[in-house]
C-alpha cells in the first residue's frame, strides 16, 4: 500500500499519536518546548490548508454556476443554424410578394380552422416583424390569378386588406400566379426581392403549360400547409342530371347524381336530395375505394311549379364539395302549328293524326306542348307570332308569298321542322325556302326488301339523352323503308342528329338568324317507316320539339361552373339577377360574369321604362317578375386529392432559387442544412459539470 505522506490528515494523525509518548519520555522543560513547537508547527499548517482550499472553492462555485447556465439553456432547446433568415423575415428592408392560395382546396379544415385561415396568420403574425422600409403586395392564385394589392410599405393597410380576404370557391392557376408575382418584383424598390407563395400544393392547380413563360431570378419560397389539415378529403358530387318523365301521368323528376370516394377504403356516406330547402330523399351509399357511384332519385311532381334543389352527401373535412345545385323549371306550354299536308276524311289516314297525339297525347296536355292542326287552305288565317313551332308535315308547297312569312318567323327566333313524304316538291323549297333550309333536297329513294334503321351508337345529343340502353336498342329496331337525300348548301352550316343505317342524314338542325331548322329526311307518319306505331316516338317528338323551342336549353337549365358567364338567350326588356347570398345585380347587357359562388341564381324581368341604377339596387323594383334560374356549381377538379412533389415543382420552376418551409417552424427543407439541436449537447455537459464539482469536492 502506497501512502501520500505530503497529505495534511496524515500530518496531523502522526502528531496526535507521537505526542502524548513525548510527553512522558521529557522532563516538564522540555515539554514545554515541545508544547510551544507543536502549537507553532500546528498554526503554520492550518495557513498552508487554507491558503491551498481557497482557490479549490472558487472552482467549485464556477463549476456549480455553469452547470445551472447550460441546464438553462437546455430547457430553452436551442438549435444550431448557418441559416440567415427565417420564413421571410430578414435584418435588412425587402421587397415581398405574398402569393396566396385561395382556391377552395384551402377550405379544407384544420380543427376548427382552416388552412386558409392558418396562411392569413402566418403572414399577419410574420408582418409585425419585418424591417421597417419594406414593402409588400399580393396576388391571389386562384382562377383567374389577379393583383389584389400593389406595392405599399403601410403596413397596417396591409394588414387590413389582408383580413379582407376570403376563402374562393375557384380553382388554382399557380403558373400564371408566379408570372404576376414576377412582373411585380421588376417594379420593386428594395434590392433584397422574394415570392412567398402560401399554398396547398393541390396538384390540380400546377399545370405545366403554365409555367413556360415563367423565368426569374428572384427566390421563391414555398409553404405547404396541407400537414395541418385534421383529415383528407373523402368525397365529393361529382355530378347531377335531371330529366322529366313524360309518359306517365303522374309526371316525375328523375335525378341522377354521381359521388366519388376519394378514400382508400370503403365510404359510407348519406347522399340526401333537398327540394326548395327541405329534405325529401336520403340514401345511404357504400362506396368502394377510388370509385364513382350513381344513384337515382325519383320524386312525383304535383304542380306545375318550378322547383329549386341539391344533392348533398355527408360532412367530412372539405364540405365545399359535399353539394351539387340544380333547378327544374317543368316544360311550359309551347305553341306549335302543324300544318297538314296530306289530309283524309279518315283521320288515322291523315298526315297530322301520329304527330298531334305524340304531342299531346292525353286530354290534358301533360306534356306542356299545345299543338294545332292546320290545313294549307287554312295557313293564311293563321298568325305565326301566336307560336313557337311550325311543323310542316309533308307539304308540297306553300300558299303565294307565304314563303317570306315563315323566312321572317324563322330569322326571328321561331322553330321550323320538316317533315317528308310523297307530297313534298323538292324543286319549290329549294328555290322559295333556300334563304333558311341548310341543305337541297335531292331525291327520294325507297328500300323495299333491305329497310333502313337508325344508327344510335354514341349519339349524345341533348334529345336522346334521356332514352335509356333499352329504349335505344328499340329505336335501332324500327324499319325505314323511304327517306330523301340531301346536298349542302355553300353558305349553311348544319349538324346531323342522327345518321341511317346507309351512312345517309336521317335528322339536320341548322341555326339560322335567332331561329332554328330541323328536318327529318323520312315522313312524320307510317307512309314511310312505322315509327309512329313505337313507344319512343312519342317521347322523340315530344323532345325535338322541345328542343327547337329552345326548351331543353333554356335559361332554368344553364349549369354554369364558378366563373363562366351566364349569356342572356333575349334582349328583351331588363333583367335582375338574385345570387345566392341575396345580393341583386342589375344585367342590362347579354352577359353577366359575376359567377363566382356557387348555388341558385334567380332572374327577374322588370318593364323596359324602369330605370334602376346598380348601386342603389337594395330590393326587387315593383313590377319584377320571376322568369327562370340557372346555376353555377364549382369545378371537381380542385377537390381532387393527389399533391404536387417537390421534385416536380423544381421541374416545373428549373433555374429558380427554391426554398420549401413548414409553416409551423419555418425552417427549410431544401437549399439549407437543417437546423441542429443543442438541448441534448448541453445536457451532456452540465453531467460533466456535475462530475467535475464531484471530484473537487472529493479531492478537496
Amino acid at each position: 500500500m502506497n501512502l501520500n505522506f505530503s497529505s495534511p490528515l496524515f500530518l496531523f494523525g502522526l502528531l496526535g499519536v507521537s505526542i502524548p509518548v513525548l510527553i512522558h519520555l521529557l522532563t516538564r522543560r522540555q515539554q514545554k518546548q515541545i508544547r510551544f513547537s507543536a502549537v507553532y508547527l500546528l498554526a503554520q499548517s492550518q495557513k498552508r490548508s487554507i491558503r491551498k482550499s481557497r482557490p479549490n472553492r472558487l472552482l467549485l462555485l464556477l463549476a456549480r454556476c455553469l452547470a445551472i447556465a447550460l441546464f438553462s439553456l437546455a430547457l430553452a432547446n436551442p438549435l444550431f443554424s448557418f441559416r440567415t433568415t427565417e420564413g421571410f423575415l430578414s435584418t435588412s428592408p425587402a421587397s415581398i410578394v405574398f402569393i396566396l392560395d385561395d382556391s377552395y382546396s384551402m377550405g379544407t379544415r384544420s380543427k376548427e380552422k382552416t388552412l386558409f385561415d392558418h396562411a392569413l396568420k402566418h403572414i399577419s403574425e410574420g408582418l409585425q416583424h419585418t424591417p421597417d422600409n419594406s414593402e409588400f403586395s399580393m396576388v391571389l392564385a386562384s382562377s383567374p390569378a389577379r393583383i389584389e394589392q400593389d406595392w405599399t410599405s403601410d403596413k397596417p393597410a396591409f394588414a387590413n386588406k389582408l383580413k379582407a380576404q376570403a376563402i374562393s370557391f375557384r380553382t388554382t392557376h399557380i403558373g400564371d400566379t408566379i408570372a404576376k408575382a414576377i412582373k411585380l418584383l421588376e417594379s420593386a424598390k428594395q434590392k433584397k426581392k422574394k415570392i412567398l407563395l402560401l399554398t396547398d400544393l393541390d396538384k390540380n392547380g400546377w399545370k405545366e403549360e403554365t409555367f413556360s413563360r415563367v423565368a426569374t431570378p428572384y427566390p421563391v419560397q414555398v409553404l405547404d400547409f396541407s400537414p395541418l389539415q385534421s383529415d383528407n378529403n373523402k368525397g365529393m358530387v361529382q355530378s347531377i342530371q335531371i330529366s322529366q318523365e313524360f309518359l306517365t301521368r303522374s309526371r316525375l323528376l328523375r335525378v341522377k347524381a354521381e359521388v366519388k370516394n376519394f378514400s382508400s377504403t370503403v365510404n359510407r356516406m348519406s347522399l340526401s336530395l333537398f327540394l326548395e330547402g327541405k329534405l325529401v330523399k336520403e340514401e345511404l351509399l357504400d362506396i368502394p375505394p377510388g370509385q364513382t357511384l350513381v344513384q337515382k332519385f325519383s320524386y312525383p311532381l304535383t304542380r306545375n311549379q318550378p322547383l329549386n334543389g341539391k344533392a348533398q352527401i355527408s360532412d367530412d373535412a372539405l364540405p365545399i364539395d359535399n353539394s351539387r345545385y340544380f333547378p327544374f323549371h317543368p316544360s311550359q306550354n309551347i305553341q306549335v302549328l302543324v300544318v297538314d299536308g296530306d289530309p283524309e276524311t279518315i283521320s288515322h289516314q291523315s298526315e297530322s293524326f301520329y304527330l298531334e297525339r305524340a304531342l299531346n297525347p292525353f286530354s290534358v296536355s301533360l306534356s306542356h306542348i299545345d299543338p294545332t292542326v292546320s290545313t294549307l287552305a287554312e295557313l293564311t288565317l293563321r298568325n305565326l307570332s301566336d307560336f313557337a313551332v311550325v311543323i310542316l308535315a309533308n307539304v308540297r308547297e306553300l300558299p303565294p308569298n307565304y314563303e317570306l312569312e315563315l323566312e321572317k318567323f324563322v330569322l326571328n327566333g321561331g322553330a321550323l321542322l320538316f317533315g317528308m313524304g310523297d307530297q313534298v316538291d323538292a324543286k319549290y323549297f329549294n328555290e322559295h325556302l333556300g334563304n333558311i333550309l341548310p341543305v337541297k333536297l335531292e331525291a327520294q329513294h325507297r328500300f323495299k326488301e333491305d329497310a333502313l334503321h337508325l344508327l344510335l351508337k354514341n349519339n349524345t345529343h341533348p334529345v336522346m339523352r334521356v332514352f335509356s340502353p333499352k329504349a335505344l336498342e328499340e329505336m335501332r329496331g324500327i324499319n325505314f323503308y323511304s327517306m330523301y337525300t340531301v346536298q349542302a348548301r355553300e353558305d349553311k352550316k348544319f349538324k346531323v342528329g342522327t345518321w341511317f343505317s346507309n351512312q345517309h342524314p336521317a335528322v339536320i338542325e341548322s341555326e339560322t338568324g335567332k331561329g332554328i331548322v330541323v328536318m327529318f329526311l323520312s315522313s312524320l307518319d307510317r307512309d314511310w317507316n312505322d315509327f309512329p306505331i313505337q313507344p319512343t316516338y312519342l317521347p322523340w317528338i315530344q323532345r325535338w320539339t322541345q328542343y327547337a323551342a329552345r326548351g331543353l336549353e333554356n335559361i332554368s337549365q344553364q349549369n354554369l361552373l364558378v366563373g363562366e358567364p351566364f349569356r342572356k338567350n333575349t334582349t328583351d326588356n331588363k333583367w335582375i339577377i338574385r345570387a345566392p347570398d341575396g345580393t341583386l345585380h342589375s344585367l342590362e347587357s347579354e352577359v353577366f360574369s359575376d359567377t363566382f359562388q356557387p348555388g341558385i341564381y334567380r332572374l327577374f324581368s322588370i318593364p323596359p321604362d324602369d330605370t334602376v341604377e346598380h348601386k342603389a339596387l337594395t330590393k326587387l323594383p315593383q313590377g319584377a317578375e320571376p322568369i327562370g334560374t340557372f346555376t353555377v356549381n364549382i369545378d371537381t377538379q380542385e377537390s381532387e386529392p393527389g399533391k404536387i412533389s417537390q421534385k416536380e415543382i423544381k421541374n416545373l420552376l428549373k433555374g429558380m432559387e427554391l426554398e420549401f418551409l413548414d409553416p409551423k417552424t419555418q425552417t427549410t427543407q431544401s437549399k439549407t442544412t437543417d437546423g441542429i439541436p443543442l438541448a441534448t449537447p448541453f445536457l451532456l455537459m452540465v453531467a460533466g459539470m456535475l462530475l467535475i464539482e464531484g471530484w473537487m469536492v472529493r479531492k478537496e
